[in-house]
């Protein structure tokens, strides 16, 4: 294929070719590019002889070898993922980094397998937080995952959201690690999703430039960070209850722990709809946990429950810790 534009040399000889005029000795070579770029045709009769070719037919092939190159470079687009997944996944420990204590992993599919290269090296812990709804396929992949590294002998903890206990999925995954050493509690209010390993290798979802969960994932190798955020999983630990422990004695308060979640939250600036997903529940459970408390209160909007809260009669509700 040319080039997008002919040089003036190319352009002379080509306008010459086009009006029927005789070739000089010196433009022999400009002539021969013009044939192997497909631009001109030579005669069978008279080999001193050219004719150019219709302009329809050049601009059709010059199309269609353009597409051909963009499928092509479509083409190999699409295989780096898999041939980055692949390459990963022989990886024996997780990679090192040369010059930053974090990197940043783009895709799920990258990321879920540097989760999995990270528990297949864990040796003595694992600690995960898993927010929010998971599908039961996720759920399932890492349940084969985990088990290997608790039956080795890994040391596991993991945190859910409140509304995990009625998903089936994360039921089954539940019973079927408990029964192997492995420890789950859950909490009402908001965390972070984290996956840390031996307390030296972390992943955790995006918070410095604000990217969706499933664009990716920072990974994480640095001791001192990974400690820090160790700390932060065992201050929500201590506040989370054993998924198979009993329900904590309810104490003489209005709100419900759900409800003081929520309220903190619409506090923060969020609404309900940002609330309810960051809890895992559904827009209908916290609009119900809001209609529930404006009945008892006899109040009739969310604004004003928020003022109630705020104000003096909330100060005990504001007092208590989650869970």
């Amino acid at each position: 294929m040319p080039s997008s534009t002919l040089s003036e040399a190319e352009l002379r000889v080509y306008g010459l070719i086009a009006e029927g005029k005789r070739i000089q000795a010196g433009d022999r070579r400009t002539v021969q590019r013009l044939l192997d770029a497909g631009l001109i045709l030579s005669d069978a009769f008279q080999p001193s002889r050219y004719a150019v070719v219709n302009l329809d037919e050049i601009e059709g092939r010059l199309r269609d070898s353009v597409q051909q190159q963009l499928e092509a470079t479509a083409r190999q687009l699409a295989d780096i993922p898999s041939l980055v997944a692949q390459l990963r996944s022989c990886r024996p420990e997780p990679p090192r980094s040369t010059g930053t204590a974090s990197t940043w992993i783009e895709g799920k599919e990258a990321v879920n397998a540097a989760i999995a290269v990270a528990v297949d090296g864990a040796r003595h812990e694992l600690l995960t937080a898993q927010p929010g709804p998971r599908p039961r396929k996720v759920i399932d992949l890492s349940t084969d995952r985990d088990r290997a590294a608790v039956e080795r002998g890994v040391a596991m903890r993991t945190l859910y959201s409140t509304s995990s206990r009625s998903n089936p999925g994360a039921i089954d995954r539940v019973n079927r690690m408990t029964s192997l050493g492995a420890h789950f509690r859950t909490l009402t209010r908001p965390f972070m999703r984290l996956v840390l390993v031996d307390r030296a290798f972390a992943i955790v979802e995006d918070h410095a430039d604000g990217r969706p969960s499933f664009e990716g994932a920072y990974l994480v190798r640095d001791r001192a960070a990974c400690g820090y955020l160790a700390a932060a999983f065992d201050l929500d630990w201590q506040m989370g209850l054993d998924w198979h422990g009993d329900e904590p004695a309810q104490q003489p308060t209005i709100t419900t722990p759900l409800q003081r979640t929520i309220l903190r939250a619409l506090c923060a600036g969020k609404d309900q709809q940002q609330i309810a997903k960051a809890l895992g529940y559904s827009a209908k459970t916290v609009n119900n946990a809001m209609g529930d408390l404006r009945t008892k209160l006899d109040i009739a909007t969310v604004y004003q429950l928020v003022a109630w809260w705020m104000g003096p009669e909330g100060t005990v509700e504001r007092a208590i810790e989650e869970e």
